[in-house]
């Protein structure tokens, strides 16, 4: 009879998730990726010398990134500086394959959520981030690259739409 190694998780919580990156709960997929990077660059056996102690850590911080990543799929985060909290814009997100837009009130506030526009399971909590103040005087009056980003991706037709077009075209000249 064959045994199967069955890993157990560790991570059962999202608490206990982000309590392995030494973060607060709640503090965000974006917060727990950076401190994962930071740390992956310090255990990494191409950087330190393989032990016991750091394979454990390796091996727990990845199950608590991949934990994050798996029960936060509809909450998304997006950092904004205090200027654009204060005046509020529009935003475009990526998420998978589809495109999302995220209208930000102005006046908003650090940690707040969002539903996402047209996306009833996809909210986003914004982080707002202070400028320094001299950046503040030269801060940009509008962030629109995004939405242009965004328009230009649906005003130009997709292959499967110019494919149906070529072809509407050739039946109807036959």
């Amino acid at each position: 009879m064959r045994y199967r190694s069955r890993m157990t998780s560790r991570v059962l919580t999202l608490a206990a998730a982000y309590a392995a990156f030494g973060l607060e709960p709640g503090a965000g997929l974006i917060a727990a990726k950076r401190k994962f990077r930071e740390e992956v660059k310090t255990l990494h056996p191409d950087t330190t010398e393989p032990s016991p102690a750091a394979l454990s850590r390796l091996a727990a911080i990845v199950e608590a990134i991949r934990h994050l990543e798996k029960h936060l799929p509809s909450c998304m985060e997006v950092e904004i500086n205090s200027e654009q909290a204060r005046r509020g814009l529009t935003r475009s997100m990526r998420s998978g394959e589809r495109t999302i837009i995220v209208r930000i009130p102005a006046g908003i506030t650090d940690g707040s959520f969002l539903q996402a526009v047209g996306e009833p399971d996809t909210s986003v909590q914004v982080r707002v981030i202070a400028l320094a103040p001299d950046a503040a005087r030269t801060a940009e009056p509008a962030d629109f690259e995004p939405l242009d980003d965004f328009i230009e991706a649906f005003s130009r037709p997709s292959a499967n739409a110019r494919f149906a077009r070529w072809i509407r075209k050739a039946q109807s000249a036959a």
